[in-house]
């Protein structure tokens, strides 16, 4: 098989002209690289730039006033730069930290709207609520179409998602004002942990690549479409006949210093105590069952930095 990342228009599986062509190309690439493109998603483009305004407004403010947005008890709010590295969560326990800050949102800030995670800071709030929720509607046509793709009814994962423990990462790469250190990048090499990830990025700043099993390769840029590649815990799932792919984000080549890089990663994870075991009813299982939470919080500590 290719291992080149597909474009794959998904409109005629949400209108249900041709449901069957969507899920075999998906299906395809997720036993291949484990990543696609999607267009024909529908997501309303209002949603994308006004959430898009507000992080970039929210990362240009002083790292005093940022550090506010922080709420220790549930893992949200602010990380600052070179907080985390996330070559470590696979094994590299010496990975310098990413070239990056993030602000991170989980359900509950989401749900509550009172939470002090925003701050006062209504319009940052709405914004990234109204996006969040999206991310969450087209998250649940995925997996309809990763169902049908593995042989399950459209709905089959709604019993493990109806209470999804989802996060967003909004990530913000700053211009390089100092030569990297030996093999630090704006994102280290990585698998995501959870069920998808649904990625929208920068158009006009590459830099996420993906392992082909011989050489990085980038996934391709096109404007209003949306990454998604699947996580540790679906190719557990599925007993590695889905594949969660090395992937990284490399720094800009040095005349390109000077621009930033903002990314919003929808990383959609079935709720807490969803007991997670195999799918195949062929070959034996290669993972123990485990629940939801269990393998993400191990996959979790690994990334801060001690």
């Amino acid at each position: 098989m290719s291992r080149v990342v597909p474009v794959i228009d998904i409109e005629s599986f949400r209108s249900g002209a041709d449901r069957g062509s969507v899920v075999a190309a998906v299906d395809e690439s997720c036993c291949n690289t484990g990543f696609l493109v999607i267009t024909g998603h529908g997501i309303d483009v209002a949603v994308i730039d006004e959430a898009t305004t507000r992080i970039e407004a929210f990362f240009a403010r002083p790292a005093g006033a940022k550090a506010e947005f922080r709420n220790e008890t549930r893992g949200s709010g602010y990380y600052r730069f070179a907080e985390m590295a996330l070559a470590r969560s696979h094994n590299q326990d010496d990975a310098p930290p990413d070239l990056r800050e993030e602000l991170r949102v989980r359900r509950v800030d989401v749900i509550d709207w009172r939470s002090p995670l925003w701050n006062g800071d209504e319009k940052l709030r709405d914004a990234i609520s109204a996006y969040y929720t999206a991310m969450n509607e087209l998250a649940d046509t995925v997996m309809e179409i990763f169902a049908l793709a593995l042989g399950r009814p459209a709905n089959f994962f709604r019993q493990f998602t109806n209470r999804h423990d989802s996060q967003l990462g909004i990530y913000h790469y700053p211009p390089l004002t100092a030569r990297p250190l030996e093999g630090q990048l704006r994102g280290g090499a990585h698998t995501d942990f959870g069920s998808l990830t649904l990625l929208h990025g920068s158009p006009s700043v590459r830099g996420l690549q993906v392992w082909n099993g011989e050489a990085w390769e980038d996934v391709p840029v096109v404007e209003g479409s949306f990454v998604i590649n699947i996580g540790d815990l679906m190719q557990r799932w599925t007993n590695d006949r889905w594949n969660s792919t090395l992937h990284r984000v490399v720094n800009p080549i040095e005349g390109d210093w000077d621009k930033p890089r903002y990314s919003l990663a929808f990383f959609h994870q079935p709720h807490h105590d969803a007991v997670i075991s195999s799918l195949d009813t062929v070959d034996a299982a290669k993972y123990p069952t485990v629940t939801s939470g269990e393998h993400f919080q191990r996959k979790l500590d690994a990334l801060a930095l001690t």
